[in-house]
């Protein structure tokens, strides 16, 4: 098939440009969404009120879960592709190397080492933890959304949910894609359908057994919220459609005006701040469209590969984990100085101290954690494959 002069195709090993600045783009939606809540959290002026700081880090989240979700498909697809069948062995393998090191570091300094920090004990943080044994097992066994919804958030660990739902789609995806073989555009299609349904009877059956819904009910509504694998089934459909170069749909996707639409959409709705009947699968959609864009549109209309923010990106994930510690350190040391400076530059010198001391610990977590494991993963079967950060 002749190349499509409005999309390019990924090159040898598989780069996509612009993901790594989307990525910092998501963290940095979840830092500024938690330094207000914790402004607020210790009675400090926060800016928690305003409709747009409210949303920011949920969707941030969502849109590392659809970002997840493209590249994951896609390079499942290419290794399927190449060698008839995808290695599921060595993808869990790869993943656990990437993602269990700094995890479990965060669960183990959460859970034993930062409640009894000097630094931080002025805050309210205490040595009790509820449900200790129980939170400890369901962390252990990669189930942080489950002790979520079960017992509620630890300091510095509540972040970890998410964890839980990608390694949740990790263990199943991977045989997703080998069960549909070509007709996996359907399959994935019917699988969010699938699951958008399940959503719904169980959003109707909460509602209509109102005032007392009964515990398992109660529970499976609230972990809903915490298990969000439509949003990564929805980034998983432009992986396939430039995978199996859709040219129709490429073309009409990666017009100018569908990318203005999707990020002018974006922004309103986040500048609303409301949430609306499935506002996740929405923003997941619209999402969709802007990392297809960025990441393959020959020309779009914004673009985030910047050295710099290439860079931040690929610390993205100990900027996430590790953003809770970095902001209590800098409002417990800082923050009644912050407190007398005006509220613009109030938030600008929290930000930026915030962030500033987040990028240094993800730093140390890169160099000194991360890295060593991620020189032991696996190579895929083929040199043209790069495995997702």
């Amino acid at each position: 098939m002749p190349e499509a002069t409005f999309y390019r195709r990924p090159s040898s090993p598989v780069y996509f440009p612009n993901l790594n600045g989307l990525r910092f783009v998501a963290a940095l939606l979840v830092i500024i969404n938690h330094i207000e809540q914790q402004r607020l959290f210790h009675g400090r002026p926060s800016l928690s009120y305003i409709p747009v700081v409210q949303r920011i880090g949920d969707e941030g989240v969502t849109l590392f879960f659809v970002l997840s979700g493209f590249l994951i498909t896609y390079l499942l697809l290419l290794e399927q592709e190449q060698f008839g069948q995808i290695a599921v062995g060595q993808f869990y393998k790869r993943r656990a190397l990437r993602i269990w090191p700094l995890y479990y570091a965060v669960v183990l300094l959460a859970l034993l080492v930062l409640p009894n920090a000097a630094l931080l004990r002025a805050d309210g943080f205490s040595t009790d933890i509820a449900q200790l044994p129980q939170q400890a097992l369901l962390h252990a066994v990669l189930l942080p959304n489950v002790a979520l919804v079960l017992y509620g958030g630890i300091p510095f660990l509540s972040q970890a949910w998410s964890i839980g739902t990608e390694e949740q789609f990790y263990l199943v995806w991977p045989w997703v894609l080998r069960r549909a073989g070509a007709q996996v555009l359907p399959v994935v299609g019917g699988v969010f359908l699938l699951l958008l349904a399940a959503q719904r009877v169980i959003v109707v059956a909460f509602h209509a057994a109102q005032p007392e819904p009964g515990p398992v009910l109660a529970f499976a509504f609230n972990f809903l919220y915490f298990f969000r694998l439509d949003c990564l089934v929805v980034g998983a459909v432009p992986a396939i459609l430039l995978f199996q170069r859709r040219t129709a749909v490429l073309r009409w996707l990666m017009a100018p005006a569908v990318q203005w639409l999707s990020l002018l959409a974006v922004l309103g709705l986040l500048a609303w701040g409301q949430r609306f009947p499935l506002h996740e699968q929405v923003y997941a959609g619209l999402f969709a469209v802007l990392i297809l864009n960025l990441a393959a549109a020959k020309k779009p209309i914004i673009t985030l590969e910047k050295g710099w923010l290439s860079y931040l990106g690929k610390l993205s994930y100990g900027l996430y984990m590790l953003h809770y510690l970095a902001v209590a350190l800098v409002l417990q040391q800082w923050g009644p100085w912050l407190d007398t400076q005006i509220g613009w530059l109030r938030w600008l010198l929290t930000l930026l101290a915030s962030l500033g001391l987040t990028v240094l610990l993800a730093m140390a977590s890169y160099y000194g954690l991360e890295r060593p494991f991620l020189q032991r993963k696996p190579r895929p079967q083929s040199a043209t494959l790069q495995p997702v950060l």
